[in-house]
């Protein structure tokens, strides 16, 4: 078996260092059960999910992923997972003969999301 780490793109590492920040900063203040919270904490149940299977998110068909996200991360293959509060994760594989990484992209909440891939309110 290959062993799978889980890495952070640049910008996604930022977006989760200063949600740690928050959840540290809102521990501080007495605010234990905070949406920060919660979601830092799906984050990292789901970078143990990936750790132990790569493809655990849904596949997102090459038709449906933007042409922006394609060049900034030079990849036609993603996947998704779904967070707590309509916030979604967005993640690639790639790997050699040595290890398997997912390689997470971006976390995003659900309009930014929307936007991204061109959905529309109903």
């Amino acid at each position: 078996m290959k062993e799978v780490w889980v890495e952070f793109s640049e910008e996604s590492n930022i977006d989760y260092l200063e949600l740690q920040k928050q959840v540290l900063l809102e521990k501080e203040q007495g605010r234990e059960n905070s949406f920060n919270l919660q979601l830092l904490k799906a984050v990292e149940r789901e970078k143990s999910n990936l750790k132990i299977d790569p493809q655990h998110g849904t596949h997102i068909p090459r038709r449906n992923i933007p042409k922006s996200l394609i060049d900034k991360y030079g990849t036609d293959r993603l996947w998704k997972i779904d967070l707590v509060g309509y916030w979604r994760l967005l993640y690639t594989i790639t790997g050699d003969e040595v290890k398997i990484i997912a390689f997470v992209l971006e976390f995003m909440d659900h309009k930014k999301y929307d936007k991204l891939f061109g959905y529309r309110k109903k």
